[in-house]
Parts: C-alpha cells; sequence; structure tokens
C-alpha cells in the first residue's frame, strides 16, 4: 500500500511568530490558572482586612497593600512553577524535544506571566483602593510607593519561573515560597528593626512628613525583577542572561544600600516639630471651633465636627472654645495660642462601625473636659488626677450626658464617685435651658476646681483643697507613677 502525504501550502511560521504564539497560548493557560484568581482574592481581602478599622492614610494603605501584594507574588509563584513544570508532570519531556520550537523558545513564551502578574498587581491596587471608598485616604500621596506595590507581584512570577526551571517537581513552588519568607524573616533577629530595606514593602516609621526613599526602593525591587526574568530565559540566551543577571543584581544591591544610607537612624525631634508647626497645619474654624489639621488630613475634620460640635453647642456663648490641633508621634507641649485652651488629636481615626464610634466618644470625652479645664497641653495631662467632689466634674458629666446620651458616664483620666454622677443625673433631670442659663451666669466660677459654683442648682458637693504647689515627683513616693494628685 502506498501512501501520500500532501504538503500543505500553509508556511512554516518564523521563530518569532512562534514564539508569540507560544506567550499567548502559555497567557491564556495563566489567565484561567486558578492559582491566580485564588490568590487574587485572597491578596484582596488581607487588603481589606488590614485596613478596615482605621481610616487610610497615604502610608498605611500602601504598607497594607504591599502586604497583600506579596501574598498575591506567592500565588503568582506557584502559578509561574507549575506552568514551567508542566511537560515534566506530564512526563512529556522527550515529546516536546520534538516540537519545532526548542526549549529557549518556550522558556520566552513563559515570560508571558510576568506582564500578565503586573497586570494582577494594578487590579490589586485599585481594587483595594476602590472597595475603601467612600473614605480616601489622606496625607501625601507617594507615586513611588504605588508602582512598588505593582512590581512585587511579578517578582514572584519571575522566581516562580526560574524555580520551575531549576526544580520542576510540584512540590517546589510551595517550598520556595516558605524559603523566601524564611530568608526575609530571619533577618530581623540580627539587625535593627529600622534597617529593613531589603522587604519587598517599605514601612515608614518615621514621624510625619518624613519623606522615604521609596524611588530607590522601586530600583531595587526593579534590579530584581530583571534578574529573575534574565535567569528565567536562561535556555534562550545564557550567556546573555548571565550577564544580565549578574548586572541587575549589582545594581540591586547598590540601590538597596543606598536606601538604607539615605534612611536616618534616629527621629530628629526638632526637625519633627518644624514639620507640624502651627505655620504648618490646615486650620478651618466651624461653629466657633477652630480645627488645625496635619497638611492633608483635612478630610478628616468633618468626622472631628460629629465629636466636638454637640459639646461646643452646650458651652455658654462668652465661654471659650477649645482649639482642636493634629499631632502625629511628638508634641512640643506648647499652645498654638498661648493661653487659649486647645485638645490634641492624633493621626488615627476609626473607620467604620464600632471603631469609629469609639473615636468619636473618645473625642467628644476628651472636649468635654478640656472645656472645662481638667485637660491641659501640660506634661502630666495624660495622667489620672482626682477631680472628686469639684463642682466642673458634675458640669462635664452633664454635658456628656447632653451630647452623648446612653454613652456612659466617664470623664477621660479622671477619677470621681458615684457622688458626682447622681449630681449630674439631677441636672440632667432639670430643663436644659435652665441650666444652661444658670452656667452662663458662672462659668468662670464653674471652672474654678475649689468653687461651689452649682450651689444654686442644689449641689452640695463640698471640692478638696487644691493644692498650690505642683505633685511630688513619683520618685518621693508620694504618689503612684500613674496619679498627678489632685485635678488643678
Amino acid at each position: 500500500m502506498t501512501i501520500t502525504v500532501e504538503r500543505t501550502g500553509r508556511p512554516v511560521p518564523s521563530p518569532r511568530v512562534a514564539t508569540i504564539a507560544l506567550a499567548r497560548a502559555e497567557a491564556r493557560r495563566v489567565w484561567r490558572s486558578p492559582f491566580l484568581w485564588t490568590g487574587l482574592v485572597l491578596s484582596i481581602v488581607s487588603g481589606l482586612a488590614w485596613s478596615w478599622t482605621r481610616l487610610p492614610t497615604w502610608e498605611t494603605f500602601h504598607e497594607n497593600s504591599g502586604m497583600a501584594a506579596v501574598v498575591l507574588a506567592a500565588a503568582l509563584l506557584i502559578t509561574a512553577q507549575m506552568a514551567v513544570a508542566r511537560d515534566h508532570r506530564a512526563q512529556a519531556v522527550e515529546t516536546m524535544r520534538t516540537m519545532p520550537t526548542g526549549p529557549g523558545r518556550r522558556s520566552l513564551g513563559q515570560l508571558a506571566v510576568v506582564p500578565i502578574a503586573a497586570l494582577a498587581g494594578l487590579v490589586l491596587y485599585a481594587a483595594i483602593l476602590l472597595l475603601l471608598l467612600p473614605t480616601w485616604p489622606v496625607g501625601r500621596f507617594e507615586p513611588w510607593a504605588a508602582v512598588v506595590v505593582v512590581v512585587i507581584p511579578p517578582i514572584g512570577a519571575a522566581i516562580g519561573l526560574v524555580a520551575g526551571r531549576i526544580l520542576p517537581a510540584a512540590v517546589t513552588g510551595p517550598l520556595a515560597v516558605v524559603a523566601i519568607f524564611l530568608a526575609l524573616s530571619v533577618p530581623f533577629v540580627f539587625v535593627d528593626s529600622a534597617d529593613i530595606s531589603f522587604w519587598p514593602v517599605t514601612f515608614v516609621e518615621w514621624d510625619f512628613g518624613y519623606r522615604y526613599p521609596h524611588g530607590w526602593h522601586l530600583l531595587y525591587l526593579a534590579g530584581l525583577l530583571v534578574a529573575a526574568v534574565a535567569l528565567a530565559s536562561w535556555p534562550a540566551a545564557r550567556r546573555a542572561s548571565a550577564v544580565i543577571a549578574a548586572v541587575s543584581v549589582v545594581f540591586a544591591g547598590y540601590a538597596v544600600q543606598h536606601e538604607a544610607a539615605i534612611t536616618p537612624d534616629f527621629v530628629d525631634a526638632e526637625e519633627a516639630l518644624r514639620r507640624t508647626a502651627p505655620e504648618m497645619l490646615d486650620c478651618r474654624v466651624h461653629a466657633e471651633v477652630r480645627y488645625c489639621a496635619l497638611p492633608g488630613y483635612a478630610p478628616w475634620i468633618e468626622y472631628w465636627r460629629d465629636a466636638v460640635e454637640p459639646v461646643a453647642s452646650l458651652l455658654p456663648p462668652g465661654a471659650r472654645r477649645p482649639s482642636i490641633r493634629q499631632i502625629a508621634t511628638m508634641d512640643d507641649m506648647k499652645p498654638m495660642t498661648p493661653g487659649y485652651p486647645e485638645m490634641i488629636i492624633s493621626d488615627s481615626w476609626g473607620r467604620i462601625g464600632g471603631w469609629a464610634g469609639d473615636s468619636q466618644r473618645r473625642m467628644t470625652r476628651d472636649y468635654v473636659s478640656t472645656s472645662i479645664g481638667i485637660l491641659t497641653r501640660d506634661p502630666m495631662a495624660w495622667l489620672t488626677c482626682d477631680a472628686s467632689g469639684q463642682h466642673r466634674t458634675v458640669v462635664g458629666l452633664w454635658m456628656l450626658g447632653r451630647a452623648a446620651p446612653g454613652e456612659g458616664w466617664t470623664l477621660p483620666r479622671t477619677r470621681y464617685g458615684p457622688a458626682e454622677i447622681q449630681a449630674a443625673e439631677s441636672l440632667l433631670a432639670m430643663p436644659q435651658d435652665r441650666v444652661a442659663s444658670y452656667l452662663a451666669e458662672h462659668w468662670s466660677e464653674v471652672l474654678d476646681p475649689s468653687s461651689t459654683a452649682l450651689a444654686g442648682l442644689g449641689v452640695t458637693l463640698e471640692p478638696p483643697p487644691i493644692p498650690t504647689e505642683p505633685p511630688a515627683s513619683p520618685a518621693a513616693g508620694t504618689m503612684a507613677p500613674d496619679d498627678r494628685g489632685v485635678c488643678t
């Protein structure tokens, strides 16, 4: 029997066309990989969970989304390693050797996983950002920090290609993930906590306004990415791949070394205070209350107003309404306007549900205590003091009962007893207009901790003696380390 084989009219594809076809086929396989989509979902959920309780700042958002990108990079590492080791798992190594395209072309085609990983990183960044709406991050946006988040997943994918090329076993991917995490975590035991430039995610541990060298960190990650891609392309051009990988590793080492060199080892207190000085703040006045936010934090003023204005509306018309000043990790303990009451607020605020409610309650209580003169910009103001018997304590509890009914009888960092609570309850039982008009006539007496300002309303509390000298230091043994004596 004679068999006739007819030649087709279709020309043999060029190596370039064949490589592109392989890349497209590899891209389709990776896009349908359950590892990719599972990792993407897990990374988005992780990023949301880490950002869910606090209103986001750009620094915390990039830290949380960067850690989520590490989760995605681990999934992409396994995805890429499984793609490279596909022939070995199917025991088709000899069959693949008969294909018109050799291992070099196939290695170039498998690089399609790298741009897909970058796209997945971009989707991750955008998804976490959009799912946090309407709470948009505040502060200063660092574009290089955003690019760092997008670059991390491609690095994981490229490392997966290299791992699959070296060890094609199915267990190599998970073991590589564990090994990399151990390699990144173990140095924490031996180096200073500030010297973590080798970590893929940047953690800004310094005070507000410090410009972290995100650009150099991005160059470090770019060098790692190029080195991993070059090693993954080893079968296509061994000599060129070796040279590019070596140069990229040296470049990455120089970048991370320079990043660590220009990162300060300690916080310059004077410089940090200059960045948060009163003239640097964004100040706005609402309902006779002055709110001063750190640069970029002005959107939070609306949250502060919800906590403060119910209390400010209870103050007499002639009373001074304390200003609100936001600080970072350092406080110069000096009011913006000498002699004028002022309350400080930190650079953290609850985002949703009970976390937001807790932040609002804390600010309401602090504003009440500042309004009646118990909390001041004093170095010892964070200590507990005894406010028993003072009529201003009763007024503070009355203001809390009117501004935040049902929230409980608590003034921050003060001690008092059932007598003060009972007296405040008696004021709450009276018409609000009557108590408000009485306070307006006797407000200066209310602020005096030794006065009996509320005697006209039936309050019979006897104020304790108010010391004229500052309390003894804890070293003298006359008071507890967390106690500043009687509230003055």
